[in-house]
């Protein structure tokens, strides 16, 4: 694990959007939201979508927008989007002190085995150690270390027996600047993505260009913690809440034609950032903040004295901007983001 250190970069919420430049933990559930595709201008349609925003939609039409895809076009995005509802890309996870030794890849947990005394000693004392760190959080005066996400995720491996677990992206996000800076860089590679997307439909069908379209689009996995774009997080209560993870895309896309002839069309759409995490721990890794080796803890997934698991949170971004200048957007919060 390392720290990285950031900079400046691109989209901020309510704000213009700057130039994007490089900046200083298996089954996922569904997304919260179908969102919808529609093509505007349709003379009747139907409700399809659930939670967050239902959209009147023609089948007809719908089914008449081209299907495309990034992959192999040569736009400059980290993951590869193609039209069609949010869908979950296959992605792997470890299983820390519980994974097969002969196969890294296995997704399958080897068996724990029974714990001693000595386990259950040392079980007693991180619980003690936990305690009185939780209540540190909220002493009126003496030393505050501001991990409370941390110890909530270390809370639940000890006392969750294994059950999912959300956390706040939106959290991450405003108190982490890793978490900034993953948002930015997010936003600006749907960005990309879409307005690929688009001149992909407008080679397949000219006519689309004269009228309001929407589309929906979905992408792969971006791992974050790993680089510039997409950095590990830098505050010692976002290390241990989520460390490295990964996150992967969605959005519902407007396109409307620019106002006279020649002018850019203009890109409306509502992001979805899906992040997921397996809180467990790693052999021959080590805590960043005490040097702590996960060793200590990984015992008590080996032992089944507590239980890794999978974090899972969303966060939704309305985004505008012109084709081609996509620094020059804005975005805005939706309500209720970050909920999960």
């Amino acid at each position: 694990m390392i720290e990285r250190v950031l900079g400046n970069t691109g989209i901020q919420d309510t704000q213009a959007i700057e130039s994007v430049v490089k900046p200083s933990r298996d089954v996922a559930r569904p997304a919260e939201t179908e969102q919808v595709v529609r093509s505007m201008g349709a003379a009747s349609g139907h409700w399809i979508g659930t939670l967050n925003a239902l959209q009147l939609v023609s089948s007809a039409q719908a089914q008449q927008l081209p299907t495309v895809t990034t992959k192999g076009s040569g736009v400059p995005t980290v993951a590869d989007y193609k039209t069609g509802p949010p869908t979950r890309p296959d992605i792997v996870h470890d299983n820390g002190f519980l994974q097969n030794p002969n196969d890294p890849n296995d997704p399958t947990p080897i068996p724990t085995i029974p714990p001693t005394d000595a386990d259950r000693q040392a079980l007693r004392d991180w619980r003690n150690k936990l305690e009185w760190a939780e209540r540190l959080q909220f002493l009126p005066v003496g030393p505050h270390t501001h991990i409370e996400d941390g110890l909530a995720a270390y809370r639940h491996f000890l006392d969750g027996n294994g059950a999912d677990r959300n956390f706040s992206y939106e959290k991450f996000v405003r108190d982490d600047g890793a978490g900034k800076t993953t948002l930015q860089n997010a936003t600006r590679d749907v960005q990309l993505g879409a307005e690929e997307i688009y001149n992909q439909m407008i080679a397949q069908d000219p006519s689309l260009k004269d009228r309001p379209v929407t589309f929906l689009m979905t992408g792969s996995a971006i791992p974050v913690g790993g680089s510039d774009k997409f950095p590990y997080p830098t505050t010692e209560n976002w290390q241990k809440a989520i460390g490295a993870h990964q996150i992967w895309m969605s959005a519902t896309v407007t396109v409307k034609p620019g106002e006279k002839l020649g002018d850019p069309a203009q890109f409306s759409m509502r992001e979805t950032l899906h992040a997921e995490d397996r809180y467990n721990f790693n052999p021959g890794a080590t805590d960043i903040a005490t040097g702590t080796p996960d060793a200590e803890n990984g015992r008590f997934e080996r032992t089944g004295l507590a239980h890794q698991y999978m974090n899972y949170a969303t966060l939704e971004r309305d985004v505008s901007w012109m084709q081609g200048k996509p620094e020059a957007g804005t975005a805005k919060p939706v309500g209720g983001s970050g909920g999960r």
